[in-house]
């Protein structure tokens, strides 16, 4: 079964995923951060024990965070399956689909965030999955809910629908021109924030941006999902127009940098997640643009070794610890192995 990550979508030679996350809290419980740890390991086993036999989540892959180790919360988390708090919770746990397209996280900053990815530009889809999901958890559990203020969540930027819907984004061009530091406050008019996925806001980790809506409260699901459209439909036609005009201005230009880009992950023997991330980026630009060709791979391939050269599934592989030369080494091998012959 292909991972949601795995699958081509709308619009992907810039938009990698769409995601959906609902807050949820449930009656009888403080809020997690008010939990003492004997509430805490309760909610937890109680929510696990009603949830585990209820199609379709008991055919889901069931964790109990204080069962597993660091790596495997920290290769979860690099796949985005769980968020960096839950990584790092006391008391946790989670469902999550075997194609990693839904998860479900207990004892989070709320006491269920429910999660769901559609690759590309999808987020109908993606509302679609985590919408039923609720239904289900729903019809189980006693959400704590407000006639006014609709569903009560931990952070007040979250009450109302409880959603926050995002678009993953590849904006090389725009990064690579300075244009990401006028684009925030730009979108923060309509209500939106856009961040680094990982690194800093000017130059990204890959060049991958999160595009998000802020506010919820007196925002119907569509409002939210209308207006995450509408900014990100342009910033797409951004990235794509610096593309063009980078190529059509300093075509050798760019076919050096992409060429350049693939031989030094082809032949190096040590790569740092910085330099890998950036390279492949410059790969998946080239691959999107049009500019080289793979048979058998396109942008969502190289998305794959994006996640896959971070730390955690690198020891996962190696099953050993190692030290940042010894990762470096793994990540340079790693790489290698998966690099398509370009043409």
């Amino acid at each position: 079964m292909l991972r949601w990550f795995e699958e081509g979508g709308n619009n992907s030679d810039v938009v990698i995923s769409s995601r959906v996350r609902l807050a949820r809290n449930i009656n009888g419980y403080n809020f997690s951060y008010k939990m003492s740890d004997t509430d805490a390991k309760k909610l937890v086993k109680n929510v696990t024990d009603q949830l585990k036999t209820v199609s379709p989540i008991s055919g889901y892959n069931s964790y109990n965070f204080d069962y597993l180790d660091a790596y495997q919360k920290m290769g979860m988390r690099e796949r985005h399956v769980i968020s960096p708090y839950l990584e790092k919770q006391d008391y946790a746990a989670g469902f999550v689909a075997p194609d990693e397209d839904v998860s479900i996280m207990i004892n989070e900053e709320d006491h269920i965030r429910i999660q769901a990815f559609a690759a590309g530009m999808n987020m109908q889809k993606a509302y679609t999955l985590a919408d039923k999901m609720d239904d289900v958890i729903g019809d189980v559990l006693d959400y704590s809910y407000d006639q006014k203020f609709g569903y009560l969540t931990t952070l007040p930027s979250n009450a109302g629908t409880g959603m926050r819907a995002s678009y993953m984004l590849h904006l090389p061009a725009l990064a690579g021109n300075d244009k990401i530091s006028g684009l925030i406050p730009e979108v923060g008019r309509f209500g939106l924030v856009l961040k680094a996925m990982e690194g800093d806001n000017n130059r990204a980790l890959g060049d991958i941006y999160q595009l998000t809506n802020l506010v919820t409260l007196g925002k119907s699901e569509k409002d939210i999902i209308d207006n995450l459209d509408n900014i990100a439909e342009q910033i797409i036609a951004q990235e794509r127009n610096y593309r063009k005009q980078y190529i059509t201005k300093r075509k050798m230009t760019a076919l050096d940098m992409v060429y350049r880009s693939y031989g030094v992950l082809k032949y190096a023997r040590k790569v740092t997640l910085n330099d890998g991330e950036l390279l492949l980026s410059q790969i998946r630009f080239g691959l999107a643009s049009g500019l080289i060709k793979a048979d058998g791979f396109d942008e969502s391939n190289i998305y794959q070794l994006m996640i896959g050269i971070h730390p955690a599934n690198l020891l996962m592989i190696s099953n050993k610890d190692m030290d940042e030369e010894e990762l470096e080494v793994s990540r340079a091998d790693f790489i290698r192995e998966h690099l398509p012959t370009i043409h």
